[in-house]
């Protein structure tokens, strides 16, 4: 299971975002490179999402950030730092719980948060994902990239080919933030995490919420 982040986030998405039924979950990152249209796929075999990715080679993309692939920033900025918003699900949890720390340890972190999305002033949608977030301002996304690709195989993958029929058929986007939680059990681990006995610390680990690094992106302009 992975820890939850300390905060949560806000997200500002285009007025025009197909946030009902999207007809191009998959193919729209194809305008940005084949990998990153790849990684969507793979995303959406167990259940989840590339919503968002912010980084030094590729700056702000993802599904939410569909605008950017459009736009030519004339102000020739630069995304320094590195961060990965994926919708939630507990199989790409599980996935990256059992797989990311031994590729990437001490690298990038990777926990579970809630994301606020915004229209200007105009709240549209809050929803559980999943945040990976390196404190290297300088990161380097290929690396990583190639060893998220790797992490998917025909074990963790679905049998249904969610991919297709998404691009196929449109895909529509439910963002319960808290259908995949067990609030019985919620509940029974925040009143053992906030026991001061050294015996109960001992038997559950530390605090389940973990800090964002000290920054997690800055963009400078040239």
């Amino acid at each position: 299971m992975l820890p939850y982040w300390s905060s949560d986030l806000d997200l500002e998405i285009a007025s025009w975002f197909p946030f009902g039924v999207d007809y191009k979950p998959i193919s729209i990152n194809l305008l940005h490179s084949p990998r990153l249209k790849r990684i969507a796929a793979l995303c959406m075999e167990v259940g989840s999402e590339f919503f968002f990715m912010t980084s030094m080679l590729s700056g702000c993309v993802g599904n939410l950030m569909r605008d950017n692939f459009y736009k030519y920033d004339s102000a020739g900025t630069i995304s320094l730092g590195f961060m990965m918003l994926l919708g939630y699900s507990p199989q790409m949890e599980t996935l990256l719980g059992r797989r990311l720390p031994d590729q990437q340890e001490g690298k990038i972190k990777a926990g579970v948060a809630f994301c606020s999305l915004w229209n200007k002033t105009l709240f549209l949608e809050n929803m559980k994902v999943i945040v990976l977030v390196s404190d290297d301002i300088l990161f380097g996304e290929e690396e990583f990239l190639t060893d998220f690709e790797s992490m998917f195989d025909g074990k963790e993958l679905g049998r249904l080919n969610t991919s297709y029929f998404a691009e196929k058929f449109g895909y529509r986007r439910f963002c319960m933030a808290y259908e995949t939680d067990d609030l019985l059990q919620i509940r029974i681990s925040k009143l053992l995490y906030e026991m001061e006995l050294p015996e109960t610390r001992q038997m559950v680990g530390p605090s389940p919420e973990m800090s964002f690094p000290p920054f997690f992106g800055i963009k400078l302009g040239m």
